[in-house]
């Protein structure tokens, strides 16, 4: 075991006898970057959420891109991009020019080649135009990062679900609405971390439960208030009192329930069925250290957002979204579908054996290349023998030791770094980075980061969140074509604007459809800061050293030491509930 010292925040970081072995195996160099900050510079390569309208030739009709109209790209329809036929990608390619950095050479090839204005299996989408990162939809609307979905809206990172409106990190649920980590949920409403259950109303941490309100940590139970039993006639009454329909009555039943979770003991940890993890939120995994939204997955350590319900992925360092059978896996971002032995990878399915590649699916072999789909052998695009190959690659990894790229912060980035932010085609406020490693604008200029501008929209002839009627039964058709102010927008048009409020918002028929038929009160927030409320849900991606509420043993946990939350370790926790 050895500290080292992180080359961008200077603290430093400890790679162990377990990362080295890792790290010899893929035959990479250890990293200069400490784990922090590695996954804030993959984070800054992604961008599913953020869309804009662009035209991708002059004059045209504006298309939904994950690009915003700045950018100095080649950026095409996605139906082209895929066609084989339509781009001969190798056109783009160049020999390697040992004078010059690798990524400087990479990223002159970036803006040359083409990418698609979204990145989405699109023929496998039905009436689900305004989504990205997706496939398999059906009458889907701004769906991002979801799979086989049927009639939802307004969802992240879900999967196998139905009839749910604004959600996130949840899998095979239906009818289901505002809830965050939901798995196998049926007609649960503002509730969070809750599996096998049907009718909860604001409820955290229940395991297959019915019909309850207001609880937390509870397992098995049926008619429960606030964690108490009643008969099915109490309960009833009970939540006659309590109407969701009524924004006003909604606002006040949220603080009521968020101020008894605060009396209730958490486990130090979310998830289960799980062997020597640590982390959070980890289900069936065995042997992952310090990762995040993981689940099935074997043998992996700064892993986030790895989580599949068949596939297992084993042996994934530094990996961020996606897995799904993927295999050795190191510093690479939104990668999966069996992949196997991918280095410092952004975007790529069913691929082998690539290093520094964006948009190759099903190739293998590949070094620096871009949009290569079912092809081997070659680097910076340009075609070589198998014999060719293999003898420029390691002279490649040589030069890029003793010629680095110097970013603006001098910092060196040589073989065995991720590409620099610097040189990613998104600003930082439009990236994964800015929700889960959040900078203010003056933050991320400081540490020489882009900043994107939002422009504020001119005024529009809109209805205030105030001026919405109370009640859903109240109101009328007439709302479907009237632009609703964003109450955060309105609270602080300058805070709202950093998580990307669009200021004004509508509501869809569909929408109001799920409103009136659940009984629920219009939203009085545009759906960008609804995404932003869900994921104050997630405890932040981050390990404290603590003690249990309960015994006073060591823990380690996503509560930091001065949270609120009266936090047990797991066996305290789970005499506590069973």
């Amino acid at each position: 075991m050895m500290e080292a010292l992180c080359q961008k925040c200077t603290s430093t970081f400890i790679i162990d006898d377990a990362d080295r072995e890792f790290y010899k195996s893929m035959d990479v160099p250890e990293p200069t970057f400490c784990p922090q900050c590695r996954l804030q510079r993959r984070m800054t390569h992604i961008n599913t959420r953020n869309l804009y309208p662009r035209a991708l030739t002059p004059g045209a009709t504006p298309v939904i891109s994950m690009y915003s109209q700045d950018k100095q790209l080649n950026i095409v329809k996605d139906e082209d991009w895929h066609n084989p036929n339509h781009y001969d990608f190798f056109s783009f390619g160049k020999p390697y020019d040992f004078g010059l950095p690798f990524f400087s050479q990479f990223h002159d090839l970036w803006r040359t080649v083409p990418l698609p204005h979204l990145q989405r299996a699109y023929s496998s989408l039905e009436n689900s135009e305004y989504c990205n990162a997706v496939a398999d939809l059906k009458n889907c609307y701004l769906m991002i990062n979801a799979d086989f979905n049927e009639s939802c809206s307004y969802g992240f990172s879900v999967e196998e679900s139905k009839f749910c409106m604004d959600f996130s990190f949840s899998n095979k649920c239906e009818l289901c609405y505002e809830v965050v980590n939901l798995r196998n949920c049926y007609h649960c409403l503002f509730s969070d971390n809750c599996e096998n259950c049907n009718g909860l109303i604001w409820c955290q941490d229940c395991m297959g439960c019915t019909d309850c309100f207001g609880c937390i940590g509870l397992r098995h139970k049926s008619y429960h208030l606030f964690n108490q039993p009643l008969t099915k006639e109490e309960y009833e009454r009970e939540i006659q009192k309590r109407t969701l329909s009524s924004w006003t009555s909604q606002q006040a039943v949220r603080d009521e329930c968020q101020k008894f979770f605060l009396t209730q003991p958490r486990k130090c940890m979310h998830g289960n069925s799980n062997e020597s993890v640590e982390g959070d939120y980890i289900y069936e995994s065995r042997d992952v250290k310090e990762s995040f939204m993981v689940k099935k997955a074997e043998h992996c350590k700064y892993a986030h957002f790895i989580d599949h319900t068949t596939n297992t992925t084993n042996y994934g360092y530094d990996y961020t979204m996606f897995g799904v059978g993927a295999d050795h896996i190191y510093e690479c971002s939104w990668c999966g579908l069996g992949v196997n032995n991918l280095k410092f990878c952004v975007w790529n399915y069913g691929a082998a054996d690539l290093e520094y590649c964006t948009g190759c699916h099903y190739s293998k072999n590949l070094f620096g290349c871009i949009g290569l789909q079912h092809k081997q052998y070659c680097i910076l695009n340009k075609q070589y023998t198998q014999d060719e190959y293999e003898e420029l690659l390691p002279q490649i990894k040589q030069q890029m030791m003793s010629i680095p790229y110097v970013d603006a912060q001098e910092i060196e980035y040589r073989y065995g770094e991720f590409f620099p932010s610097e040189l990613s085609p998104f600003d930082y406020n439009q990236t994964l980075a800015r929700e889960f490693c959040p900078l203010t604008k003056e933050e991320a200029i400081a540490q020489s980061f882009r900043w994107h501008e939002t422009r504020e929209r001119p005024p529009l002839d809109s209805v205030h969140p105030d001026d919405l009627p109370d009640d859903v039964s109240d109101v009328k058709d007439e709302y479907l074509s009237k632009p609703i102010l964003c109450k955060a927008y309105e609270d602080d048009p300058m805070k709202a604007l950093q998580h990307h409020c669009t200021q004004y918002f509508k509501i869809i028929p569909q929408e109001l459809e799920f409103y009136r038929s659940k009984g629920l009160a219009l939203p009085r927030y545009c759906h960008n800061t609804r995404h932003f409320h869900r994921l104050q849900h997630i405890n932040p991606f981050r390990l404290w050293s603590r003690v249990c509420d309960k015994c006073g043993k060591d823990i380690r946990t996503t509560y930091a030491p001065d949270s609120r939350e009266i936090v047990y370790c797991e066996e305290c926790y789970m005499k506590e509930v069973y």
